[in-house]
């Protein structure tokens, strides 16, 4: 029997009152403090496909853990308005939409909705959100998004943005996780005052846009790990990021010229930093390579002059060429 068929023959499981029963634990006083009940609750690879409206009845939930199902619905969950920890990894959802309501999900803190089937990160209404999980899904945009007061951690990784575009407004935001997308610019980034880490594992930069940097006053964590970079030369861009102290390139093809020492290489771009990958930055090493660049600079210099001597001579024998066959 093909899957195609056995999907047809499928009939969907509800969940039922003896599931919630049974996954129930935790007692703890009500928000208001009038009275105790049940907070916790975990059906976790139940094999469940409806989450039953029976949920409505236990309001008081503030940690809920759903994940490995195949849930594609989960609107009964904005009629539990407690919800501080939201776990429904590894279902079948497609949209966010339930996200955006004025009137629901107040509290709400943690989400992870990796492993689902979302294709799009769209507008968020959710007030008390820090951590935003939307690993492994098939995002292609956030065209939609509109930012986000509280948003601490947003992870997107393995999903199949080539832009981050729209990626703004999000004034709280410390960490971006970006790995195993198709990104190859920073370009959009806007809006981001305390943004301190982005990871950018297997994407596709194969060099840095100096002109297309976003202003990111508190980065000091870029990781760069399996990208296409050749030339080390294209960090120093980054330079305008004060607070950078850790790069990881590690499994670029970079070819560390002229020195042949990918680390050297690296710190002659950006002397600041205090750690290349795992290896932390020692001060003879930095020394080392201000003094390298200085030297280059030197010697740039010197040929430049040089280049323009030979001009200059190379154009007054001309005139005087020219003369000589006039007379």
């Amino acid at each position: 029997m093909s899957q195609a068929e056995e999907e047809e023959k499928h009939i969907p499981v509800q969940m039922t009152k003896d599931n919630i029963k049974s996954g129930l634990s935790q007692i703890g006083k009500t928000f208001d403090g009038s009275s105790v009940a049940y907070i916790k609750l975990e059906l976790e690879n139940k094999e469940l496909d409806i989450v039953s409206d029976e949920l409505k009845h236990y309001r008081h939930l503030r940690y809920v853990n759903l994940s490995g199902n195949h849930f594609d619905s989960i609107q009964v969950m904005s009629e539990l308005p407690y919800i501080l920890k939201l776990e429904l990894r590894g279902n079948r959802i497609n949209s966010l939409e339930v996200f955006n309501n004025a009137s629901t999900f107040h509290y709400l803190q943690v989400l992870d909705l990796s492993k689902n089937m979302i294709p799009a990160l769209t507008a968020l209404h959710v007030p008390k959100l820090v951590n935003l999980k939307l690993s492994n899904n098939l995002i292609a945009n956030i065209h939609n998004f509109q930012g986000h007061n509280s948003l601490k951690v947003i992870d997107l990784r393995g999903n199949k943005l080539k832009s981050l575009a729209q990626l703004h407004n999000i004034p709280s935001l410390e960490e971006l996780w970006l790995a195993e997308n198709t990104i190859s610019s920073l370009a959009g980034l806007k809006d981001l005052p305390n943004l301190k880490k982005i990871h950018l594992r297997k994407n596709t930069f194969n060099t840095i846009d100096h002109n297309s940097l976003p202003e990111l006053p508190s980065l000091s964590y870029l990781n760069f790990r399996e990208n296409e970079i050749v030339d080390p030369g294209v960090f120093a861009g980054l330079r305008i990021y004060k607070s950078l102290v850790k790069l990881v390139v590690t499994d670029n093809p970079i070819k560390p010229e002229p020195s042949g020492d990918l680390k050297k290489e690296v710190l002659i771009s950006l002397p600041q930093l205090k750690f290349i990958g795992k290896e932390e930055v020692q001060a003879e090493e930095r020394e080392d390579a201000i003094n390298e660049a200085a030297e280059r600079k030197r010697l740039a210099e010197e040929a430049r002059k040089e280049a323009e001597r030979a001009a200059k001579e190379a154009l007054e024998n001309g005139d005087n060429k020219e003369a000589e066959e006039d007379s």
